[in-house]
């Protein structure tokens, strides 16, 4: 059982994050004192934590490998070039995510294509990926946003009738799981993130996840400068890079993925009540969970209101004025296509982004109508808040209906 401390906030007590207890402390104290502080193959002077952490978060997520990175931008990159994805390469990527889905495929020298979302789910919508495959279209980054999933059943079919790649961006999706397969193993690859505000966190950090034995191996080698596990340390097989994540956040996470299963099961009973109770509300709409879901990794908690039952309240009102009551609201993440790096059309040098649906006037909101209307009038909870008690989200909800 681990013990949530808990900060001031306008006279409201909601839980912190991170939080951590005497185990981390022990364990982080242990790895200093190891002296092992890298993890390069195993018995070359290398620390434990990472190996360990491994094997554990892969039988977490119920798949066959896992190999652990400095970060969840640098996963997505690591899995796209193993996938053979580069220079021209399109990859379709949900319009409604964290730059780093896109800037990812970016780094390989391929070109993300924005999709428009479900309205409902707020997830990539699996009905308008077709019409965005053309013949230089090698994969999908699907995007679980606040670890709600997309239909990855639709979505394959369509990725296996085009003969394309899947890399699942799992940031947000930790122990999400749909029609009972964990976020991460319905694509050729998984990705994770364990920065700081995530459900799982050591600060910075992440992961891949696979199922395939040659493709596990490919991905190790290009995280790992080309070296292959088990090698000599100075042959290098292939043009790789170092995206090793280091022994202390690989410690820090053992810990804390020991207490993550009670804190998941939590946030799915706490957003189970709070979203019955919050769509009672005229005029709100809480993010719907995909049908076939079972669990969502639930790292944010989107809500949609209509500004004419709350007195016209824009967005940046909306939110401003639950956190002047001491409710921690934020903003969510601006489509894609509406930030000035997706505006320009030269972002790498010798990269043709001409056939790209952004950029000058294609980057127009009235190309994805959905992902525009929902973003105008949509606000998110941090994750900590389904850690709360049931009154003190009963309190968030008669706020909100104080606004009206």
């Amino acid at each position: 059982m681990y013990t949530l401390s808990f900060k001031q906030d306008n006279g409201k007590n909601f839980p912190e994050w991170p939080v951590f207890d005497k185990e981390d402390i022990e364990i982080l104290s242990e790895t200093l004192k190891s002296g092992r502080w890298w993890a390069g193959s195993p018995g070359q002077h290398s620390g434990e934590n990472i190996w360990k952490f491994q094997e554990e978060f892969a039988s977490y997520q119920e798949s066959k490998y896992c190999i652990a990175v400095a970060n969840g931008t640098v996963a997505i990159e690591a899995a796209l070039l193993a996938l053979g994805i580069g220079m021209g390469d399109e990859v379709i990527v949900s319009d409604y995510t964290f730059v780093a889905s896109a800037s990812a495929v970016v780094a390989t020298n391929a070109v993300p294509i924005f999709c428009d979302i479900n309205p409902d789910t707020l997830v990539m919508d699996v009905d308008k990926v077709e019409d965005l495959i053309t013949d230089r279209t090698e994969a999908i980054v699907p995007v679980h946003l606040g670890g709600n999933p997309v239909e990855m059943d639709k979505l394959m079919d369509i990725a296996e009738r085009y003969d394309l790649s899947v890399v699942e961006d799992c940031a947000h999706a930790h122990g999400t799981r749909f029609k009972k397969i964990r976020a991460g193993n319905w694509g050729d690859v998984g990705t994770f993130s364990f920065q700081a505000s995530k459900v799982l966190t050591s600060g910075e950090g992440g992961a891949i996840i696979c199922n395939d034995d040659d493709l596990a191996d490919e991905i190790y080698t290009i995280i790992d400068c080309g070296r292959k596990k088990n090698h000599y340390s100075y042959a290098h097989y292939v043009y790789g890079t170092n995206y090793r994540m280091s022994e202390f956040l690989a410690a820090l996470l053992r810990t804390q993925l020991e207490k993550f299963p009670e804190q998941h099961k939590l946030r799915n009973e706490n957003a189970e009540y709070f979203t019955e109770h919050l769509n009672q509300i005229d005029g709100i709409k809480a993010m719907k969970p995909t049908p076939g879901t079972s669990e969502l990794g639930w790292y944010v908690y989107p809500i949609v209101y209509e500004p004419e039952k709350f007195n016209q309240l824009n967005k940046s009102e909306f939110y401003k004025k639950l956190n002047r009551n001491g409710i921690p609201t934020d903003d969510c993440y601006p489509p894609l296509h509406t930030l000035q790096c997706f505006k320009d059309v030269n972002l790498r040098k010798g990269i043709d982004y001409s056939k790209a649906n952004w950029g000058g006037g294609k980057s127009d909101d009235k190309n994805f109508p959905v992902v525009f209307d929902v973003y105008s009038r949509s606000v998110e909870f941090p994750q900590y808040i389904l850690l709360s008690t049931r009154d003190q989200l009963d309190e968030i909800v008669t706020l909100i209906k104080s606004l009206q």
